[in-house]
């Protein structure tokens, strides 16, 4: 589900709030900065704090990854070793992979990007499995709560989003 909507310090607060409002999430940046060790939230404000941070920055963006116990499976961390031709001074970056986890990406202003909330279907992981065979077996995610808490999400997200400018589209 994507929503056009600007993203503003409220819905980021509402974002936040919806993602710790289920016991033991496992939330992290998705791509770390050059050199640095990824991020991971342990709190509804850090986590806020970070996405309006983000976001203020020019062509802003958000990405982290949720997981919540009850969706199974694991979060694997990837380094990506980085090209010195093209990022001078820097020598890696990490990102965190896994089949169910939901992808939160809300954008700041300047992107004209529509912020969203997305996970992967149980059939389209399979499908992709034999390409990433470092992140284990689809099988191992429970797909129902995967489903679950990313349409709880898709659901704050678009209710906070929503006012005068909300196109529907989304």
């Amino acid at each position: 589900m994507v929503v056009a909507s600007p993203i503003t310090p409220s819905v980021v607060d509402a974002v936040a709030a919806a993602v710790f409002a289920k016991p033991g999430p496992v939330v992290v940046e998705a791509y770390s900065a050059p050199d640095q060790e990824p991020l991971r939230f342990e709190a509804e404000r850090e986590l806020a704090d970070y996405i309006k941070a983000e976001v203020s920055q020019p062509r802003g963006l958000a990405h982290v990854l949720v997981g919540y116990p009850d969706m199974g499976g694991t979060p694997v961390r990837r380094t990506i070793h980085l090209d010195p031709r093209h990022c001078p001074g820097h020598t890696l970056r990490y990102a965190w992979n896994g089949w169910g986890m939901i992808s939160v990406q809300l954008y700041g202003e300047a992107q004209y990007r529509r912020s969203r909330v997305a996970a992967l279907s149980r059939a389209r992981a399979s499908a992709t499995a034999p390409a990433h065979p470092e992140w284990g077996s689809p099988d191992a995610w429970n797909w129902k709560a995967v489903a679950s808490h990313t349409r709880r999400l898709q659901r704050v997200l678009a209710k906070v989003t929503q006012g005068p400018e909300r196109t529907g589209d989304g």
